[in-house]
C-alpha cells in the first residue's frame, strides 16, 4: 500500500511516498484538476522566488519519484521546499528515492555554507528516514554545491554510505541519471544567465519594494507606485549589468538611474518634494542593492567574506591525484594532470573561495593563503562554516562559537 507525503513516523523525520506537491502531472490529475495543480505550483514558485530570503521549509524524510524499487538511485538533497519541488519536477520521469535532509528550509549552497547543511544533517537523514530498508545499495548522489559543507568520506565512515557529487544545478540530474551518473564541465560549473539575473532581482527588490510601500503609504499612498516601480526597475538595473561595466558601476549605475527619475518626476509635473526624493533616494537604492552583490552571486565571494583576497595553494608534495577537487568546483578552476597524477589551480581568477576543494582532499593538500604567507588550514575550513557577515564563527558541532586566534 503506498502512502502519500504524511507517510510513517520515524522519530524526527517523515518518511512517506511523495505526495501531490512533488508528483508528476499524470499522478496529481488522479486527486485535482491537472491545470489546478500547475497554477498553484506556478504560484507557490513565484511567491518563493521573491520572497527566498525567508526561509521556506519542507518535512524532512523519504519519498519516491515515479516507481523507485531496490536498485533504484538515491538522491539527496535540502528541505528548501522549492528545491525539493524543483528535484521531483525534474525527476518526473525516472524512478528515483528522494531523501529530503534538514537544512533550516534554506537552499543547498547557503545552508552547506553556513553549517546548516553538512555531515551531520546528511548522517542523520540517511539514518533515520527509512531508506537502507528500501535498496539494496549504499550510494547517494548529492548536490555538488553541498561540497562546501559536507564531508563525504566522513559520512562514509559514520553511516557507511559512499557518497557522490551530482551536478551543480538540479535540471541536470535526469542526464546525469543517463550517462551513468558523470558530470562533465557543463554540469559542474555554476552559471549566471539571464533567467537567474532576473530572479535575483526580483529576490532583493521585491522585499525593498513591499517595505518602502509600507511605510510610505501613511503619508504619501500617490507615491506607491512610482516608488515600487523605481526600487523594481533598479534591481534588475544592477543584477543585469552591474559586473559588467568596467569600472566603478556603482556610481555609474546611481547617476544613470537619478538622471532618468528625475526626468520622469519633472515630465509628470512633480512637486519640489518628489524631485528630492527623485534625486536622492536612487543613489541610497543603488548602495543598499549592491552592498553585498557579489554574495548575492555564484560567480563571485561575498564582498564581505573574510578569504575574499586569499587564494588557493597545492602543496605537490602532498597532493596524490584523487581528483576530488576537480570533481566539487564550482567555476572548473583546476586541470587535472595523469602521467603523474597532479591537479593545478590552473584559473585562480575564476576561483569563488567557496572552499570545496579543500574540505574534499583527503590528502590535505589544498588549503587559502594570503600575500603575507598566513594561511587557513584545511581543518578550520572544515570545521567552522560562515555566518552572514562572511566570517568562520560558526562550528559546526557547536553553533556560533568563536575558533581559537
Amino acid at each position: 500500500m503506498r502512502h502519500r507525503a504524511q507517510g510513517r513516523s520515524r522519530g524526527s523525520m517523515a518518511a512517506g511516498y511523495i505526495g501531490s506537491c512533488y508528483c508528476s502531472q499524470k499522478q496529481m490529475s488522479e486527486s485535482i484538476p491537472v491545470y489546478k495543480a500547475v497554477l498553484y505550483s506556478l504560484l507557490l514558485d513565484i511567491l518563493q522566488t521573491v520572497l527566498r530570503m525567508i526561509p521556506w521549509s519542507t518535512e524532512p524524510g523519504l519519498y519516491a519519484v515515479g516507481n523507485p524499487d531496490s536498485d533504484s538511485p538515491v538522491v539527496l538533497t535540502c528541505n528548501y521546499d522549492l528545491t525539493v519541488r524543483q528535484v521531483a519536477r525534474v525527476l518526473a520521469e525516472n524512478d528515483v528515492w528522494l531523501v529530503v535532509a534538514p537544512s533550516s528550509g534554506i537552499n543547498v549552497w547557503c545552508a552547506a555554507a553556513g553549517g546548516h547543511f553538512g555531515t551531520h544533517q546528511i548522517v542523520t537523514a540517511l539514518k533515520t528516514c527509512g531508506i537502507e530498508a528500501q535498496v539494496n545499495h549504499r550510494r547517494v548522489i548529492l548536490p555538488q554545491l553541498s561540497a562546501t559543507g559536507v564531508l563525504a568520506r566522513e559520512v562514509s565512515k559514520r553511516c557507511g554510505w559512499k557518497v557522490r557529487f551530482g551536478p551543480a544545478y538540479a535540471t541536470d540530474l535526469p542526464r546525469y541519471l543517463a550517462t551513468g551518473q558523470k558530470n562533465d564541465e557543463s554540469m559542474r560549473r555554476v552559471h549566471f544567465r539571464a533567467f537567474e539575473r532576473m530572479e535575483m532581482a526580483f529576490a532583493w527588490g521585491f522585499p525593498m519594494a513591499l517595505v518602502v510601500v509600507i511605510l510610505v503609504a501613511p503619508f504619501r499612498s500617490n507615491w506607491c507606485l512610482p516608488l515600487a516601480i523605481l526600487i523594481i526597475c533598479t534591481a534588475l538595473a544592477i543584477f543585469s549589468l552591474y559586473d559588467r561595466i568596467p569600472s566603478k558601476p556603482g556610481i555609474t549605475l546611481s547617476a544613470v538611474i537619478t538622471g532618468i527619475a528625475l526626468a520622469c518626476v519633472w515630465a509628470a509635473g512633480g512637486n519640489i518634494g518628489a524631485l528630492l526624493t527623485a534625486l536622492i533616494f536612487p543613489g541610497i537604492l543603488v548602495a543598499l542593492l549592491t552592498f553585498d552583490y557579489p554574495g548575492s552571486t555564484p560567480i563571485a565571494g561575498g564582498a564581505h567574506f573574510e578569504e575574499r583576497n586569499w587564494h588557493i595553494v597545492v602543496d605537490a608534495e602532498r597532493c596524490r591525484g584523487v581528483f576530488s577537487c576537480f570533481e566539487v568546483c564550482p567555476e572548473a578552476c583546476f586541470t587535472k594532470q595523469d602521467n603523474p597524477r597532479f591537479i593545478y589551480h590552473s584559473s585562480p581568477d575564476r576561483c569563488i573561495r567557496c572552499g570545496a576543494c579543500i574540505v574534499q582532499c583527503s590528502q590535505d593538500a589544498l588549503w587559502f593563503e594570503d600575500e603575507q604567507g598566513q594561511r587557513i588550514e584545511p581543518e578550520q575550513i572544515r570545521r567552522y562554516k560562515l555566518n552572514l557577515l562572511g566570517q568562520r564563527t560558526i562550528n559546526t558541532e557547536d553553533q556560533f562559537i568563536k575558533p581559537p586566534v
